[in-house]
Order: C-alpha cells, then sequence, then structure tokens
C-alpha cells in the first residue's frame, strides 16, 4: 500500500510536470530553462537579412544606421589640427552617399554636419528614464546569467575609456532606437587613438571590433566584419598593436555593439587608421584615404548582399 502512494504520487508529479510545460509555455518552469537561450538568442540571421534584400517591394528595405563617432562638438581623439569627430562625419557621408546608389537600402546617419539626427536626439532626450530602467534591466538579466554560469564573462585584451554617463545613455540610445526602428545594420565610423611615445604614434593600421560571440547579434556581426575586412585589407595594413593585430576582435564591454545584448542589429566598429600616422597628417593623402575607406566599406556592404542572393 506504502509503495503504491509513492508511486502514484511520483506519477502525478511527473504529469504535472509534464502539463505546465506543455500547455505553458511561458510558465516560470520553461523561463528558468530558456533564460540564457532567450536572452541570448539568435538575432538577426543573415538568411533573413538576404530574403529581405531579395524582394525589398514586400519586406521594406535594409535599414543601415551609420553612426560617426563620438558627439558633434566633444569626443574623440585630437591631433595638431585635425579632431577625430570630424573626420568620422567626413567619411560618414561620403559612405551614405555611395550607399543611397543602391534602392534597396534606407540609410540613415545619427548625426550629420548639423548636428544630432533630429529623430534620434528627440527620442534618447525624451525617455532617459526608460532608457535607463531598460539598461539596468538588461545589465541585472545579464548578471543572473553570469551567476548561473549560463553566460561566460569575457573581459576585453585592451582596456576601454569609459564614455561620461550623458554619452553611455546616448549610445544605448541608439541600440534601443536601432531595435524598436527594426535597423538591420549599424556600422560605426571612428579613427584610432594610441599614446604618443616622444610625439610620435606607437602603432598604425585598421581594427574592426565585433560584439562577442555569446551576444545575440554576434555571429552575424561577425560574417559581416569579415566581408568589411576583405575590402578595407586592399588599402590599409592591419593594426600593428598586438592587441588588435587580428584585424577582427570580438568584445563584450563596447555600447555601441551591445554590452549587456543591448543591440538586436548587425553591429561593427571600425577604427580605419590612427589619427597620428602619416597619411593622415599630409592632406592630399588624407583625403585620398577617405575616400577609398568610404568605397571599401561601401562595397563590402554591396558584396555582404549581392554575392549571398
Amino acid at each position: 500500500m506504502k509503495n503504491k502512494i509513492i508511486l502514484s504520487t511520483i506519477l502525478i508529479i511527473f504529469l504535472a510536470f509534464y502539463f505546465t510545460l506543455k500547455y505553458y509555455p511561458n510558465s516560470y518552469v520553461n523561463k528558468m530553462i530558456n533564460s540564457a537561450t532567450a536572452f541570448f538568442s539568435m538575432g538577426i540571421s543573415i538568411n533573413d537579412l538576404i530574403s529581405k534584400y531579395s524582394d525589398t517591394e514586400k519586406n521594406g528595405k535594409i535599414k543601415i544606421l551609420l553612426v560617426p563617432g563620438h558627439e558633434p562638438s566633444f569626443g574623440g581623439a585630437e591631433y595638431k589640427n585635425l579632431l577625430e569627430r570630424d573626420l568620422n562625419l567626413t567619411l560618414s557621408e561620403k559612405i551614405k552617399n555611395i550607399l543611397s546608389k543602391n534602392n534597396k537600402f534606407e540609410i540613415i546617419t545619427s548625426r550629420n554636419i548639423n548636428g544630432w539626427n533630429p529623430e534620434l536626439e528627440k527620442y534618447v532626450n525624451n525617455n532617459k528614464n526608460e532608457i535607463l530602467v531598460w539598461i539596468n534591466n538588461m545589465k541585472s538579466s545579464m548578471s543572473k546569467l553570469v551567476n548561473n554560469g549560463k553566460v561566460n564573462v569575457v573581459n576585453a585584451e585592451m582596456g576601454h575609456s569609459i564614455a561620461p554617463l550623458k554619452s553611455a545613455i546616448f549610445l544605448y540610445g541608439i541600440n534601443k532606437w536601432a531595435g524598436e526602428n527594426k535597423i538591420d545594420i549599424a556600422i560605426h565610423l571612428h579613427f584610432n587613438d594610441n599614446p604618443k611615445y616622444k610625439g610620435k604614434p606607437n602603432y598604425e593600421g585598421f581594427t574592426i571590433y565585433v560584439p562577442e560571440k555569446q551576444y545575440s547579434n554576434g555571429t552575424s556581426s561577425k560574417i559581416l566584419a569579415k566581408d568589411l575586412f576583405d575590402e578595407i585589407s586592399k588599402i590599409q595594413k592591419v593594426s600593428t598593436m598586438p592587441e588588435e593585430n587580428g584585424g577582427i576582435i570580438e568584445d563584450q564591454e563596447l555600447i555601441a555593439l551591445g554590452r549587456y545584448n543591448t543591440s538586436d542589429s548587425l553591429s561593427v566598429i571600425i577604427e580605419y587608421a590612427y589619427i597620428y600616422e602619416s597619411l593622415m597628417q599630409n592632406v592630399k593623402l588624407r583625403n585620398d584615404f577617405i575616400e577609398k575607406s568610404a568605397s571599401s566599406t561601401a562595397n563590402a556592404i554591396n558584396k555582404f548582399f549581392e554575392s549571398r542572393i
């Protein structure tokens, strides 16, 4: 009799568990089981992007966000008479002009010569509290997964400067806005900086940063980065800085790439050259390099789609 009661109890528990999973997929049990998968689920797939590109009349255009690094009048590397933030903007405009010739693309920039994109600036300014809550929620979700051993923390090989709070909120705001507006690809444009030795640069060359592979946008972003790398390496050598000489660097901490898994878009940061390099100091060489950089970047993005149809 006692054994029958035990067996009946076990059977009832099993059936309760079975029917909970079957009929209540959003239950606490399922959430616990799938928490890491849900938080770091596959973002935009390459196949989805190519399908969208193949029939933009039906699916809508591919949305590409160009983000010339730093604020309109603040931040970025400075050397002699060069301001990185201005170089980023010049490059952004040239890339936009080339990509806009492809009628399957909708090109959006985070800022232009007049300042921030008004829609983006209004969104961030009107939703700061919501953005802060969202950041904390995403950070908390990731922390729980890390503590439970579901996600590994990967520290960057090289340290990154800490963005001022205002700038950090704006970067996170860009990620949130991009997700809500179904941005497919976000390209962050920069020129590199490094400590100088006796007034001269220590390194030269380009680097591409991508989200760390555990993030939702990691896998697809790296595929795009490889196409960008192939084109840009035709005009510029890979960074000679030891931490960057792999050419494509995964990073878990950079906000622009989606720290705490805050970006749904394919996201890359391109550091085209060190601002101190001789090719950046000579006006003619610099202008020529920026033109070539714009063409290489735009060609890579076009080929990314056209070569996969």
